[in-house]
């Protein structure tokens, strides 16, 4: 068992109730306001629920929590110490699309909360029966906690931009790969996180801190910072 706690229509009905080498600065779709990618949709199925951990505060990036996976999750752990200050850690329900960039040829990923992705989900089953032939502009609007994320039907697609929509025909998205691109950290290296951030890791994690034989944390492969 992984990280994904829900996929598909079992991601919708939890949202409507309130191996690979990649290259993590490609595959995330990271837009400022008013900018767009022009992706295909593969199947109305392509989107995934998985519960986050996240501070900004403390710089502690949005990742996966490994309790679903069956691990003890430091974040957790930290979350519900009785400390205020790493309250704000307690895991939160995330949704992670997976979306065919038409123009650079590759399938990419879009990270949102619940209240960002509502609205997608809702195009994605509008348009269900034309997703074989239909584009769409993924476009990014407001700053912020006033940001709000749109999928706009393309209407007729130029013929160099029909092949470029063609060439996905067949492609499909596989579950390991929304796990490869979630990279959870290990128990050890979240409290390498927590013992960064202040948090009193002697008291809460006695016996079980950061051996010396750990590898630093690479922040350029993490998945965007996003909160």
């Amino acid at each position: 068992m992984g990280v994904i706690t829900a996929k598909g229509k079992d991601a919708k009905e939890s949202v409507n109730k309130k191996n690979s080498n990649i290259d993590f600065k490609k595959v995330y779709i990271r837009l400022k306001d008013g900018e767009s990618v022009r992706v295909r949709l593969l199947t109305p199925e392509d989107y995934v629920e998985y519960r986050a951990h996240g501070s900004f505060q403390h710089e502690i990036y949005t990742q996966p929590c490994i309790h679903p996976a069956g691990q003890k999750c430091a974040h957790c752990d930290a979350a519900s110490a009785g400390i205020e200050e790493y309250q704000g850690l307690r895991a939160k329900k995330r949704y992670l699309f997976a979306f065919a960039d038409i123009d650079e040829g590759i399938v990419r990923v879009f990270d949102g909360s619940r209240g960002q992705t509502q609205g997608l989900i809702n195009t994605i089953e509008q348009y269900t029966e034309d997703l074989h032939e239909l584009a769409f502009v993924f476009k990014r609007t407001g700053t912020k906690t006033d940001t709000t994320y749109s999928l706009n039907p393309i209407i007729k697609l130029k013929p160099d931009d029909r092949e470029k929509f063609n060439r996905f025909d067949g492609t499909t998205v596989e579950e390991d790969f929304y796990e490869t691109v979630l990279q959870p950290r290990s128990r050890q290296q979240q409290i390498e996180e927590l013992q960064k951030a202040g948090f009193p890791v002697e008291r809460t994690f006695a016996g079980e801190l950061v051996d010396e034989g750990v590898m630093p944390i690479d922040e350029s492969s993490n998945p965007e910072n996003i909160f």
